[in-house]
């Protein structure tokens, strides 16, 4: 026996539960149709029937040799059977107290004998009954009898559940279809909002979606962009770039950056910067890509301005250190016991002009990138002069570190007076001599200096002042320490620099 719930509660949940049931589904009808013929065929009985109660109402949901589909709760001999878990049998409903005066046994169908098996849900509410009914008294059902139509209970129970499980199923994909659809219009909304051209593809890549602007702007349908269509529109010089970093991003899954004309509806080319963002599931899977084509024609010619004034002003302040090196040879020439220092003085100028020409600011296609270098690029142009054929005097290893114009200067003034030092001094003033630097980054960025197969040094040498340059270089203006130690074999010097003050941000 189960444990019943209070009367109230019984009565709520089950209207509640009658209503989430799809009892006015043909299907549904027909399999429980199925299930009280086959009742009333094992028990020889005339009329069998599925029904479901509410607190006004039965309805016949499965029938067999009964026409009408509900009646009203009024002496209901299916409300009694609920009550009873191992079922409810009248054998003479006329001498049965209980149901003597009732309109279904006074009247049509005029019941004598009634069977009735409750129908449990799943949380061991009663739902209804599943019964057959004979216009004959009967004495008693066979006990085969009885075990056959609890199983067909359990049957037509099992038949409501899956039909509210396909209902809730088709109420929750109506829900979700409504949401993608309000989904839907609100990224449209905001597509069109947007000052850039919208565009989304599939997982692989394949786009098969474009906003209204980008259709306003090429002029063509979107259809006509689908697949590899977008290309189409794309400058002839501009389609193998584009194409390959698409395929690049798609592949990786990493977001998509590229630079590309884009032609109008009246043949124009505009510069576009497209880029794609891939959107993930939780798993990490590529779900869709969506992007965005920002205008930056303007952008983009202005830069091309600021490329030739750029080099323009450059090439001007390169003339000015030719300039200051002319006259300083003019200015030395009456002079020579000074050769030295102008050798020394013309030197550095054309260091700092090499320097100057590393991070002076680039507008490469049209785009202003920021006036920094690599600091292995620059010392591999400065000691370019000092290098071997096979390029084994001066090894340069280790890591890379971008930096910024204000500290580009001072390293390279520090690498060229080490430079020079050594050519004077040290390993590089010798034929045998070599050069050996190591970057490494950790919070500082260290430049490891270390000469060998010079000249034999004895003890630490006075001071130079190309030295003393290099150390202010380090140490006053990029806030670092510089040491140097003075080996048999080579100088060893070590110059630590913050990483802040070389850090591009």
């Amino acid at each position: 026996m189960t444990t019943p719930l209070p009367p109230d509660f019984q009565d709520a949940r089950r209207d509640a539960l009658v209503e989430a049931y799809a009892i006015d589904n043909q299907g549904l009808r027909q399999q429980l149709d199925s299930v009280a013929r086959l009742a009333a065929r094992l028990c020889q009985a005339p009329i069998a029937l599925v029904s479901l109660l509410t607190r006004e109402q039965q309805y016949f949901i499965g029938r067999s040799g009964l026409e009408i589909e509900r009646a009203g709760c009024e002496g209901s001999f299916c409300r009694l059977a609920m009550e009873h878990d191992d079922g409810l049998i009248v054998p003479d409903a006329r001498k049965d107290a209980r149901f003597a005066q009732s309109p279904m046994v006074t009247g049509a169908p005029h019941i004598r004998f009634y069977a009735g098996f409750p129908l449990f849900a799943g949380d061991g509410l009663v739902l209804g009954s599943l019964c057959v009914i004979d216009t004959s008294p009967r004495d008693r059902l066979e006990s085969e009898e009885i075990d056959n139509l609890r199983i067909l209970a359990d049957a037509a129970m099992a038949s409501l559940e899956r039909g509210r499980a396909a209902q809730q199923l088709a109420s929750e994909q109506a829900r979700m279809v409504q949401e993608l659809a309000l989904l839907n219009r609100r990224f449209d909304a905001l597509a069109e909002a947007l000052p850039q051209l919208v565009w989304s593809t599939l997982p692989d890549g394949t786009p098969d979606y474009f906003s209204g602007q980008w259709c306003r702007f090429t002029g063509a349908p979107a259809a006509d962009s689908y697949g590899a269509g977008w290309l189409d529109f794309l400058h002839p010089e501009d389609t193998g770039t584009a194409s390959l970093a698409w395929s690049e991003a798609v592949k990786t899954a990493e977001p998509y950056s590229v630079h590309y004309r884009l032609k109008r509806h009246d043949g124009a080319y505009r510069w576009m910067l497209a880029r794609g963002q891939p959107v993930l599931d939780e798993a990490g899977t590529v779900i869709r890509w969506v992007g965005t084509c920002t205008d930056i024609d303007e952008q983009v010619r202005n830069g091309e301005t600021m490329e030739l004034m750029s080099q323009e002003l450059s090439h001007r302040i390169k003339n000015l250190f030719t300039i200051a090196q002319g006259l300083i040879s003019m200015a030395m020439r009456p002079h020579p016991e000074l050769a030295e220092v102008n050798k020394a003085l013309q030197s550095r100028l054309a260091s700092l002009g090499r320097a100057h020409d590393l991070v002076r600011p680039r507008f490469a296609g049209g785009i202003v990138r920021r006036s920094e270098t690599s600091l292995r690029e620059m010392i591999e142009t400065l000691i370019r002069p000092y290098q071997d054929e096979g390029g084994h005097r001066v090894a340069l290893k280790g890591q890379d570190v971008v930096v910024p114009e204000g500290a580009a200067t001072p390293l390279a003034l520090f690498i060229h007076e080490m430079t020079t030092n050594s050519v004077k001094y040290g390993a590089l003033g010798v034929a045998e001599g070599n050069l050996a630097i190591t970057l490494s980054l950790t919070d500082t960025l260290e430049i490891d200096w270390h000469e060998s197969g010079g000249p034999a040094i004895d003890g630490e040498p006075s001071s130079s002042f190309g030295l003393r340059l290099a150390a202010l270089s380090i140490e006053r203006q990029l806030g670092g320490q510089l040491s140097m130690n003075w080996q048999a074999s080579g100088l060893h010097a070590i110059a630590q620099v913050p990483l802040t003050a070389v850090s591009i941000e």
